[in-house]
């Protein structure tokens, strides 16, 4: 108990973290919902309450503090042309910093860091974007979704195969 306060003591004084921000502790993370010198209240995305005793609190990530990063992997075919694939991810990053509505999200221009991983299938290429706290997952999803379209109007990702249809002809029983 003594040790509870005391580090719920000093967790408020160094400003760890606070109601709102977004937390892991263990194998828990999500947002702070209350904070006392005993407990931190931690709901994650699924609903569940987790709540922690200050004292058996040994590390805390806390993602809500000063910026985070939005980290986009997207595998590319192997025989793929790495220096094109490298300018159209720029370019699509630099399209979306140049819009005003994420220009407010975004701190810097997204960045390609390049090849992540080769498989003799494909090869991972990453980018990345420094963003506002808590912002780097709506980020991704953009990015993604603006990258996979490059991708595909380039015509280095195409579209799958559709699959065969099965018409079905529906009858109304009376």
């Amino acid at each position: 108990l003594v040790r509870d306060y005391l580090s719920g003591v000093f967790m408020l004084l160094e400003d760890q973290y606070g109601v709102g921000d977004v937390i892991t502790v263990g194998d828990a993370t999500g947002t702070v919902e209350n904070v006392t010198l005993r407990i931190t209240r931690v709901r994650d995305v699924n609903g569940i309450v987790w709540h922690i005793r200050n004292g058996a609190i040994e590390t805390v990530g806390n993602e809500s503090q000063g910026w985070a990063r939005a980290v986009l992997d997207f595998p590319v075919p192997f025989e793929a042309d790495l220096a094109a694939i490298r300018q159209l991810l720029t370019r699509t990053g630099d399209g979306m910093w140049n819009e005003p509505v994420w220009r407010a999200v975004l701190l810097e221009a997204p960045e390609v860091w390049g090849a992540q991983t080769i498989t003799k299938e494909e090869v991972t290429m990453r980018i990345v974007a420094k963003t506002a706290p808590l912002r780097q997952w709506e980020v991704e999803r953009e990015m993604r979704a603006r990258v996979k379209k490059a991708l595909h109007d380039a015509g280095i990702m195409p579209a799958p195969a559709a699959e065969p249809t099965m018409a079905v002809r529906l009858t109304r029983d009376e």
